[in-house]
């Protein structure tokens, strides 16, 4: 398996981390505590208190360094004790309180937890500029791998999302290919027209491309294209907090056009809310099914077909062998 904590994981978006006021997430296992310091830079530590363990997140920031709500001492971000009301603090050059690697980037704020030589940087969208793009945050209880598989399959849509992205019904004959990209992988859609859902009636004029994508650490990203450009990206990174919950971060990106970009957020945010929350349903029924199964000593291993085009490679990344897939191999289906 990858060692997750030596990649950079989003915790919450830049805008979530307000000054003045501490966050509470938990990363791999580790709670943690975010706040700004004094020049408005991330700081995280570990949410805990040396003195009585209270959550350090359940404070408030005081001149750029986290202050307890039990007792008051304040922390600085490099997780040094500066300040124990009631008596002259001396000095140390030892920290008290564990401090994690901690950046902004992309809109959104970034931990690592063993940051080393080879940690790369933060995943960065496909897209970044003439866009309007805003972020929709939640939470699901399910695997890393199994949330990306959910993202990045087009053949679960006409189902779990039976009108708003496809119908069973109306299904079009498509050219698939996979391909290798550097820690990652991607499946290209050729020949698809429009899809015959709300989504594309609405925000597609035309079609040409599509493209879905899986880049370590857990990056998903839905790529459509026109004749004029980007349609629509949909980037998702999936922070493991533990084994079975995930953070979800995604961002949502159009073409830039005549039409203000909070008008469109206000429509879209309603639309992708029915849609996360489908996928939400979808995977908690089957992440609760797994683990009913293996109450009672009953394991199976997961059937793939040959339309499960992504989830075999999606399982080699994360568990950090050689992609075994043909690099460009291409099938005909019915999508």
């Amino acid at each position: 398996m990858i060692e997750l904590r030596r990649y950079w994981h989003p915790l919450a978006t830049a805008v979530e981390l307000a000054r003045g006021k501490p966050l509470a997430r938990t990363l791999l296992g580790v709670p943690l505590v975010l706040f700004r310091d004094a020049s408005g830079e991330a700081a995280a530590l570990q949410d805990r208190c040396p003195h009585r363990h209270a959550p350090l997140s359940c404070g408030r920031v005081r001149k750029g360094e986290v202050e307890c709500p039990y007792h008051g001492w304040r922390f600085a971000a490099d997780g040094h004790c500066t300040t124990v009301p009631g008596m002259e603090l001396p000095v140390s050059n030892k920290p008290l309180v564990h401090a994690f690697a901690c950046q902004i980037a992309h809109g959104l704020v970034w931990g690592c937890l063993e940051p080393d030589a080879a940690t790369p940087p933060p995943v960065m969208p496909a897209v970044t500029d003439n866009v309007d793009y805003f972020f929709m945050t939640d939470t699901v209880n399910c695997t890393l791998q199994q949330a990306a598989e959910n993202f990045l399959d087009g053949f679960h849509t006409h189902f779990v999302h039976a009108g708003w992205i496809r119908r069973d019904g109306q299904r079009q004959s498509v050219r698939a290919s996979v391909h290798h990209l550097a820690s990652g992988v991607e499946a290209r859609y050729s020949d698809e027209g429009l899809q015959s859902g709300l989504i594309s009636s609405l925000l597609e004029g035309d079609r040409q491309t599509s493209m879905g994508r899986f880049r370590l650490p857990g990056m998903a990203e839905i790529e459509y294209r026109g004749r004029r450009g980007l349609n629509l990206l949909i980037s998702a990174w999936l922070t493991p907090e533990s084994d079975q919950r995930l953070r979800i971060h995604a961002r949502v990106a159009t073409r830039c056009s005549i039409l203000p970009g909070w008008l469109k957020q206000l429509f879209l945010r309603q639309l992708f809310g029915v849609i996360l929350r489908q996928d939400k349903r979808i995977l908690e029924q089957t992440s609760e099914n797994i683990g009913r199964f293996q109450e009672v000593r009953l394991e199976a291993s997961m059937l793939d077909s040959r339309l499960d085009l992504l989830a075999p490679s999606i399982r080699q990344l994360l568990a950090g062998e050689a992609l075994t897939v043909e690099d460009g191999k291409a099938i005909e289906c019915w999508l």
